[in-house]
């Protein structure tokens, strides 16, 4: 308890009262044997009282002093090396310290947080030690063939787990400060059992394996409604998360971790990874394409926009076939330049599109379209309408990419 000077003078004028009130005069108190006796004796109980009163507001020490400063905080033993290395063994802890003095002038809160936080990293970077110490493949990952020999060594970065645990993946654990007034320092201890960790990387796992499950149930529901972008959006997600799993898996291995449930949640993680595999070549497969139409320039057959529209489709996730009879879907084009003009040094053209995207499991449109494509201009007038059969294939694709999730 620590007491003001206000508080202080009022204890003091209190104990003043109480010593007069036990040595007043005969006068005062009738003399020993006088008639007023008895009012005497009870001056004294109550001056005896008033200084009982007083000591127990005083603090233990005080006639030490301590009444114009606060109390001296008492040093925990954890500041010892011996001591901690004792309470907090290694097999069964991971533990961080660290200890600095406060300069004249300094911020105390600024210093303590700043103490703390290297404490929580001196314990996550023994977590991080122990992962590179457990794991044996630290080599570039190239793959060799000796004649019918073939070997393979595998690089494992570790800088994500290694930031993970130092910033955020160190669950648990239990961050205590003390501010050593005597020798002006600041100490900090982080502490953490092992089985907490342990337990807390488990859950880890369990819970990015879920999140895995759940990502690749959307994945199967866009996929039979025909939405193949949102399917293997999905997929991706469901494999970034299963990756998660595998990091928990490196961060168990620092922590000494001896039980079968991390195990048989990561072999359910590979064969989820193998699903995943099979459904996304499925999903390539399904989208079998064919594209055709007419492409007229003036009265001339063009060949601009299928080639291009043929290409677009390929590059991103579909396949295209070369038999109507053979395709899950029907791309028919009609392409017509509109009327020419020009000026002293370009002629100008345009094309007109329609086109009609027909999935054939469903015996529906996914998609019809009609427009006018963007200007084209050139110095001759053959070259400038086939710059605008190509912004027309271009405008076409982009228009079936977003109305549409045929392809990716």
């Amino acid at each position: 308890m620590q007491l003001d000077d206000n508080a202080l003078g009022g204890i003091g004028g209190f104990i003043r009262a109480g010593r007069r009130a036990l040595s007043g005069n005969n006068a005062e108190s009738g003399g020993v044997c006088g008639k007023a006796g008895k009012p005497a004796r009870k001056s004294r109980r109550f001056a005896l009282l008033a200084l009982l009163a007083a000591a127990a507001l005083l603090p233990c020490g005080a006639a030490y002093g301590q009444l114009k400063g606060q109390a001296a905080a008492i040093t925990p033993q954890w500041i010892d090396d011996g001591w901690r290395n004792a309470q907090y063994p290694a097999s069964e802890w991971y533990v961080g310290y660290s200890v600095d003095a406060v300069k004249a002038g300094a911020n105390l809160a600024e210093i303590q947080k700043r103490v703390e936080k290297e404490a929580q990293n001196k314990l996550a970077e023994g977590i991080s030690v122990r992962i590179q110490a457990t794991s044996a493949t630290h080599t570039s990952s190239v793959r060799s063939t000796d004649g019918k020999n073939t070997s393979e060594t595998v690089k494992k970065d570790y800088g994500q787990i290694i930031q993970a645990s130092t910033d955020a993946e160190v669950a648990k654990v239990e961050l205590t400060s003390f501010h050593d007034q005597a020798n002006n320092k600041v100490h900090a201890l982080a502490k953490v059992k092992k089985a907490d960790l342990a337990a807390y990387y488990v859950s880890r796992v369990e819970f990015y394996l879920q999140k895995a499950e759940n990502d690749f149930k959307l994945a199967q529901q866009h996929a039979a409604s025909d939405r193949k972008r949102s399917a293997l959006e999905q997929t991706d997600a469901a494999k970034k998360n299963i990756a998660e799993c595998g990091k928990y898996n490196e961060l168990l291995s620092a922590v000494d971790y001896k039980g079968d449930t991390v195990k048989r949640l990561l072999d359910k993680a590979a064969a989820l990874l193998r699903e995943i595999a099979a459904f996304e070549t499925k999903l390539q497969e399904s989208a079998l394409v064919f594209i055709g139409g007419t492409e007229m320039i003036g009265g001339n057959q063009a060949d601009i926009v299928v080639p291009r529209l043929q290409s677009k489709f390929s590059e991103n996730g579909c396949r295209v076939v070369d038999k109507r009879e053979d395709a899950s879907y029907i791309l028919t084009v009609d392409v017509k330049n509109g009327a020419m003009s020009k000026d002293a040094n370009f002629y100008y053209c345009n094309a007109t599109v329609r086109a009609d995207l027909y999935n054939v499991k469903t015996g529906k449109s996914e998609a019809k379209l009609n427009f006018s494509a963007p200007k084209a201009g050139w110095t001759n007038e053959s070259r400038a309408c086939e710059k605008a059969f190509e912004e027309a294939a271009n405008a076409l694709w982009k228009q079936v990419r977003e109305k549409t999730e045929v392809c990716k």
